[in-house]
C-alpha cells in the first residue's frame, strides 16, 4: 500500500530535481564600416556605415532578424536606409555566416535579379542590402581577412552614390574595391 505513494513520490522528485538545458537568445549589435575613397580627400569621414542588430541562439546557432540602418556616404550620412528583411543567411565555411538584411522584401537588388556581390547596376526597385559575418561559436570573434573580404553592401535607393542607379561596396569578388570605391573594412560584434 505504500509502495506506490512511494514510487510516485520518488518519480516527482526526479521531475523536480532535473533541470532542463534552456536556451538563451542573446541579441548582438553590429557596426560596419565601407571606406568610401571617392571622399578619402574632400570629406574623409564621408564613409558608408552599417548599424544594426540580430539575434543568436547559444543552443542551436541560429541567426535571425538581422536589420538594421546603413548611411548614405553622398549625403554626408545625414540618411540612413532602413534594412527590416533579413532574406539571407549562407554558410561560410564550417564556423561562420554570411547574413544579409534588405531594405525590401526581396533579394533583388541589381540587374538581372538577386545581389551579387560586384553588381552595379540596378534592379529597378530602389532595394539596398547589406552582408555582415558571424560566428557561429562565438559572435563577438573578431572577423579575419577571409571574412573581411566577404562584407559587401549595395544600395540602389535614391540617395545613393549613384543617385538610385545602383552602387555596390565590399571587398569580395571585386579585388579589394567595390562598384563605387566602396572598401569594406571594419566590422565589429558586441
Amino acid at each position: 500500500m505504500w509502495k506506490v505513494p512511494a514510487l510516485i513520490a520518488g518519480a516527482l522528485s526526479l521531475l523536480v530535481g532535473t533541470q532542463t538545458a534552456q536556451a538563451a537568445v542573446i541579441t548582438y549589435n553590429v557596426a560596419q564600416n565601407y571606406n568610401q575613397v571617392v571622399y578619402d580627400v574632400s570629406h574623409p569621414a564621408w564613409d558608408t556605415l552599417f548599424t544594426g542588430s540580430f539575434s543568436y541562439d547559444d543552443t542551436t546557432h541560429a541567426v535571425s532578424g538581422l536589420t538594421g540602418s546603413l548611411s548614405q556616404a553622398m549625403t554626408g550620412n545625414t540618411a540612413w536606409v532602413a534594412l527590416d528583411y533579413q532574406l539571407s543567411a549562407v554558410n561560410d565555411g564550417p564556423d561562420w555566416l554570411l547574413v544579409s538584411a534588405f531594405a525590401k522584401n526581396t533579394t533583388d537588388v541589381f540587374m538581372g535579379g538577386g545581389f551579387t556581390t560586384g553588381g552595379t547596376t540596378t534592379y529597378g526597385n530602389q532595394n539596398a542590402y547589406v552582408t555582415v559575418a558571424i560566428n557561429l561559436t562565438d559572435p563577438t570573434t573578431a572577423l579575419g581577412q577571409s571574412q573581411i573580404d566577404k562584407l559587401a553592401y549595395g544600395d540602389c535607393t535614391p540617395g545613393s552614390l549613384m543617385g538610385g542607379m545602383g552602387g555596390m561596396g565590399g571587398m569580395g569578388g571585386m579585388g579589394g574595391m567595390g562598384g563605387m570605391g566602396g572598401m569594406g573594412g571594419m566590422g565589429t560584434i558586441c
